[in-house]
């Protein structure tokens, strides 16, 4: 028994201290990113709904191949909020100001300005390429 407990135990120490190891990693925001876009696709799929993790990259880089289904949009919702909570301070989801934060539905705050992305996250342009439209 003590040949498997100690295996055992030092992966438990591994895994507790996986975050540090990931934040000093030269991957480790994509790896971050990489973890937001399959906990989205996760969450959808405990209510049952299949959301492709291809579909909602694709989704949320704008360049979609077909018009989105709801449940991709409700990833991309679950997505923007995890990105959110992880662009604040630790406590900031449970503090009174996170949690009123959170409750909006819209991307609008109380003041009426647009919602501002964490820092970190680049939007790139929307380009609108009219090539092949119109006769």
């Amino acid at each position: 028994m003590p040949a498997l407990m100690e295996p055992a135990f030092r992966a438990g120490v591994e895994l507790t201290r996986l975050d540090e190891r990931i934040t000093r990693s030269p991957v480790g925001q994509g790896w971050i990113e990489r973890t937001h876009f399959a906990d989205a696709c996760a969450s959808l799929w405990i209510d049952g709904e299949l959301v492709h993790l291809e579909d909602l990259v694709l989704h949320d880089a704008f360049r979609d191949t077909r018009t989105p289904t709801h449940e991709l949009t409700i990833a991309r919702d679950v997505l923007r909020t995890r990105r959110r909570i992880a662009g604040q301070s630790p406590g900031w989801a449970l503090s009174a100001e996170g949690i009123r934060t959170l409750r909006q539905t819209s991307d609008i705050n109380s003041v009426g300005a647009e919602a501002v992305e964490p820092a970190g996250v680049v939007r790139p342009p929307v380009v609108v390429d009219p090539e092949g439209e119109g006769d």
